[in-house]
């Protein structure tokens, strides 16, 4: 029987991934094994994660990526890959892609202290949030004068005030499949209310599978901000939580079909 190993934080936490229980039994079905391994506590080297065809990289917290890319080292196949995972996770990265992709971001500079976020706050208040972070922790606006204010110790984005309703438009990719969701923005919180967006507009659409394509992720989240000269994207995610994406379970089933088809 074949085994796919997912690198989740908190894994078996009740409600923590509520993606995963469907996507077992998705899989159960076409006899494949899902099995999930938390490595943030501590693990060894070599890693001992489970054995596996294939190891399915959810989230992007430092230990995860180490143990992922660990493995990838021993010859590992992952979904997404590691090296797409790890550019999406370093947010300037992620970002310089998707410009150089043509795609529509805010003006955005890379503060390494608080001396140069200071100097970018002098002329005027700026959106500035951690240079790895995720779920929006430490993402807030900061006026002239507060750069000490900014969470952490830096490296920090620091982008253009984009405005826009108030919410983020989130598209949730598998592939080709997007699904999209308004939700308000609460920095740090992943369990916000999510509307369903029965008909999208298809250049929304488009505009996520291109932001999947240039950051090379197959599973993918894309944060956009709409304004009134159009959509600008503020965030790429690997692999999100796809939380009330009814159709999400079997869509990634079907890639993880296909990556092991492969692998056979």
């Amino acid at each position: 029987m074949r085994r796919a190993c997912v690198l989740v934080e908190a894994g078996s936490t009740p409600g923590r991934n509520p993606l995963l229980p469907s996507l077992r039994r998705r899989l159960a079905e076409a006899e494949v094994v899902l099995v999930a391994w938390d490595p943030t506590g501590r693990f060894g080297l070599p890693p001992e994660a489970p054995d596996a065809d294939l190891y399915l990289l959810k989230g992007d917290h430092p230990t995860i990526l180490t143990a992922a890319g660990c493995l990838a080292d021993l010859g590992a196949h992952c979904l997404n890959s590691f090296a797409a995972t790890e550019a999406a996770a370093d947010k300037a990265r992620s970002l310089a892609r998707l410009e150089s992709a043509g795609l529509p971001v805010p003006a955005t500079h890379v503060a390494g202290d608080r001396a140069a976020l200071a100097t970018a706050l002098a002329t005027g208040p700026r959106f500035v949030k951690p240079v790895r972070g995720a779920h929006g922790d430490g993402a807030r606006r900061l006026e002239p004068g507060e750069a000490e204010m900014a969470a952490g110790t830096g490296p920090w984005l620091v982008q253009e005030l984009v405005a826009s309703p108030g919410y983020d438009l989130k598209l949730y990719g598998v592939r080709d499949r997007v699904a999209a969701r308004r939700a308000p923005f609460v920095p740090g919180k992943v369990d916000v209310a999510r509307q369903s967006i029965p008909r999208p507009d298809p250049s929304v659409l488009r505009l996520a599978r291109a932001a999947g394509e240039a950051a090379g992720l197959e599973l993918y989240g894309v944060d956009v901000l709409e304004t009134r000269d159009g959509p600008v994207i503020v965030d790429v995610n690997a692999f999100p939580g796809y939380r009330s994406v009814a159709e999400a379970p079997g869509w990634i089933a079907a890639v993880v079909l296909d990556a092991l088809e492969v692998l056979a």
